[in-house]
């Protein structure tokens, strides 16, 4: 793909993100869900990490989505699975202009729209809430959970669902978790543990033995970070769409592997 077709498929994603609402023209579209800043972090990281396979739990207006997909595919690498059974559409779709009647058709146009049909794939017969771990029949990369309850027991929920199937380098980010004062609380304490190789019981309650196994193993050999992204009041519309919980695991080792330069001396 020519650079040009990347930088104007990326102009047109911003353009989009940059619409105002139909409902309150003082707002973006993007500001509905928050993830009018947190979209261009995920962009860059995925520039920068090039990750194969990612899944995302609510897919909204696609604010997200589109950035993730412009960023698999100017790195002409990976795919982004993004779950969305439509539910709250009656509620967002006034916000914007658009002659659609189901998200689906709203969503893939827009997909083709930017040209990413070969980087994202709209999930949209599956309710998470019923069913929560969604498997691409591949490890998991990078997992974006913007959908779910994000109370103790809902971010519990999240890592037992997907611990077993996250690749050992990988991410998982559960939105507005850092700036509800008991999730903030519940994630320091389980990530901790993690990282000192200790699982907590209801992470492994009723999961079969051998995702049992793969979590032991994976806290065994992996290093557990837990980073707060949160977002200051100043100019933010949604005030209480502003924080994000990062969960990075990264392998023990003392270099980084993947094709990843490491200057071994100096």
């Amino acid at each position: 793909m020519k650079n040009k077709d990347k930088v104007d498929s990326l102009i047109e994603i911003i353009k989009y993100i940059n619409t105002k609402s139909e409902l309150n023209k003082d707002s973006k579209i993007s500001e509905l869900y928050g993830t009018e800043n947190f979209c261009y972090f995920l962009y860059s990281l995925i520039k920068m990490e090039q990750p194969k396979t990612v899944v995302e739990l609510g897919s909204g207006l696609g604010i997200s989505s589109f950035m993730i997909g412009q960023a698999l595919k100017e790195n002409n690498i990976g795919k982004l699975w993004t779950i969305d059974n439509g539910i709250e559409w009656e509620q967002c779709k006034d916000d914007v202009k658009t002659k659609f009647k189901t998200h689906k058709d709203f969503f893939n146009n827009l997909i083709e729209k930017f040209n990413l049909k070969n980087f994202i794939e709209l999930i949209h017969n599956v309710d998470t809430y019923k069913n929560l771990c969604f498997y691409p029949n591949q490890k998991i990369d990078l997992l974006f959970a913007d959908a779910q309850e994000v109370d103790p027991i809902g971010c519990m929920n999240i890592l037992k669902a997907y611990l077993p199937i996250m690749n050992p380098n990988s991410s998982i980010f559960i939105d507005r978790a850092s700036t509800i004062n008991h999730s903030f609380l519940f994630l320091e304490k389980v990530i901790n543990e993690l990282q000192n190789n200790k699982i907590n019981a209801s992470l492994i309650d009723g999961l079969p033995k051998k995702e049992q196994e793969a979590i032991a193993e994976m806290v065994t050999k992996s290093k557990f970070t837990l980073v707060h992204l949160v977002e200051k009041n100043n100019n933010k519309i949604n005030k209480l769409q502003n924080s994000t919980a990062w969960i990075k695991i990264e392998p023990v080792d003392f270099i980084f592997k993947d094709d990843v330069a490491n200057v071994m001396r100096y």
